[in-house]
């Protein structure tokens, strides 16, 4: 098995911990990332092929859902190009992580459970796995470097005659080490006897960014090591692994459920009533209250009530026996969410109404469409058995966000506030990077220079850059916006 493991994952693990150090080190928002997704892709592929799977076919070759998580990813890489948004950024390397986790563990593992809070937990195992198997990559190298050597001993006593490919490797090592000094030497004369040779040689040199001994030489390999020991133990490990397996167990007795829910329900129910009277109706609120206040004044803890809902609702329906009444009141307790999500989304509207758009009110906005989706799907389930919650949310999510994620949030966030009466004074670039042209475009020249502040670093640096730096490191979104900052500062 250690020898197994050993041929198959070794070499790829390597592989992919160099792809991940070229392309991703200091380097998390650049054209760099899709080369990245679209390598590891391969790799997984080709280690699929030696093990007779697919990467995105089932067993029966048909297409499933690896195959959604393969597109997903590769998306996800290319917007990470696209912006410069941190939260936006930030989505994407979350929806990544998770997204890539599912992949491994339904391609290595066949592990896709229909409950969320199942595939949650296989999720958090998935991440203890190289924990799990900290030495597996060494035991297996120190297995297969035995075998090599029974290997040599039951030949003879006389070593193994060592294959063609291996003596062209070492001649051609042997050939390098003598080039470098002598190329070092030969190119220092020819540079001193001419100056454009010199020149050329110079740019060269300066466009070569060596790592910074006080950090890189250090993060380098271990972050090497740490990529290597991931993907080693993920895809030589994942197979052997005991994921937690569903067990149908004993289900509590109705009347308990039915009790503790009919006395939420009557409390929501009354909550529900106020909303309409208060909100929808406009009626009067008491003194000192203006209705931006009270929208935003209760919409967070609304928003946690939701998600309690939510939780209730799949903890009922999974432990406690059918029961008609225990069934309606779920229902309503459910529809009573649907109408604390309208609320929320209503008092969101109002206070932006007033102030405006930001990167977190617009995630909140796009989460109540997330719980909607939830909740429509729990009402489903409590009616109908074998649902599979995970996959349905978890497409759904995906969906949902590369919309908000190629919609460029920071757009169309500007471009809302500067068009309120009074615009909001706290509009940075650092804030908002892909919005320069919104901001260039409808903002006066105060709105234009709070944009820009402190700015002027920013684009000296860019220019800085070398032509090697700025191929690795290239965003759209920033060459945009420092092109147009350049022209306009």
């Amino acid at each position: 098995m250690e020898l197994f493991r050993y041929k198959r994952s070794f070499k790829k693990a390597l592989i992919w911990a160099a792809v991940a150090i070229i392309t991703l080190y200091r380097n998390r928002a650049s054209i760099a990332y899709p080369i990245f997704m679209i390598s590891t892709l391969a790799i997984l592929a080709w280690d699929a092929k030696s093990m007779g799977k697919s990467l995105i076919k089932s067993i029966e070759g048909k297409f499933d859902i690896k195959l959604f998580y393969c597109i997903a990813l590769v998306l996800l890489s290319v917007n990470k190009c696209l912006t410069m948004s941190s939260g936006v950024l930030i989505g994407n390397g979350i929806g990544i992580l998770l997204l890539f986790s599912c992949l491994l563990l339904k391609l290595y593992s066949n592990q896709e459970d229909k409950e969320i809070t199942a595939m949650l937990i296989k999720l958090g195992e998935f991440f203890i796995v190289p924990l799990a198997n900290l030495t597996k990559p060494f035991i297996d190298a120190a297995a297969a470097k035995r075998a090599r050597a029974m290997a040599a001993v039951g030949i003879g006593d006389a070593a193994p005659e060592e294959s063609a490919g291996k003596k062209t490797f070492k001649s051609v090592m042997i050939g390098l080490l003598i080039a470098v000094p002598l190329l070092w030497i030969i190119i220092a004369l020819l540079a001193s006897a001419d100056m454009v040779f010199g020149d050329i040689v110079g740019d060269i040199l300066d466009s070569i960014k060596l790592p910074k001994f006080d950090e890189d030489w250090f993060g380098v390999p271990f972050k090497f090591f740490l990529s290597f020991l991931a993907f080693y133990t993920w895809t030589a490990c994942l197979p052997a692994e005991n994921f937690y397996q569903k067990k149908e167990g004993t289900k509590f007795d109705a009347v308990v459920a039915i009790t503790f829910n009919s006395l939420i329900a009557l409390v929501y129910i009354l909550f529900s009533g106020i909303q309409f009277a208060y909100l929808v109706g406009r009626m009067d609120l008491p003194g000192g209250y203006t209705y931006a206040e009270y929208a935003h004044e209760g919409f967070y803890q609304l928003l946690a009530v939701t998600i309690l809902n939510l939780a209730l609702v799949s903890f009922c329906k999974k432990h406690f026996a059918n029961n008609k009444i225990l069934q309606v009141l779920l229902v309503v307790i459910s529809l009573c969410t649907y109408v604390m999500i309208a609320s929320s989304a209503l008092r969101m509207y109002l206070y932006v109404g007033v102030y405006g758009l930001s990167h977190l009110r617009v995630y909140v906005l796009w989460l109540l469409v997330v719980l909607t989706v939830w909740t429509t799907l729990l009402i489903a389930g409590i009616f109908k058995d074998g649902i599979h919650y995970f996959r349905i949310i978890t497409v759904f999510v995906t969906v949902w966000y590369l919309v908000l994620a190629f919609s460029f949030p920071d757009k169309w966030i500007v471009s809302y506030d500067l068009g309120l009466a009074t615009p909001p004074n706290d509009i940075y670039y650092e804030d908002y990077p892909d919005a320069v042209s919104i901001v260039l475009e409808k903002g006066d020249e105060d709105a234009w220079e709070t944009y820009t502040r402190h700015l002027y670093d920013t684009v000296g640096d860019y220019k800085d850059k070398s032509i090697l730096e700025k191929a690795r490191e290239f965003n759209f979104s920033e060459d945009a916006g420092i092109k147009l900052l350049d022209k306009n500062l």
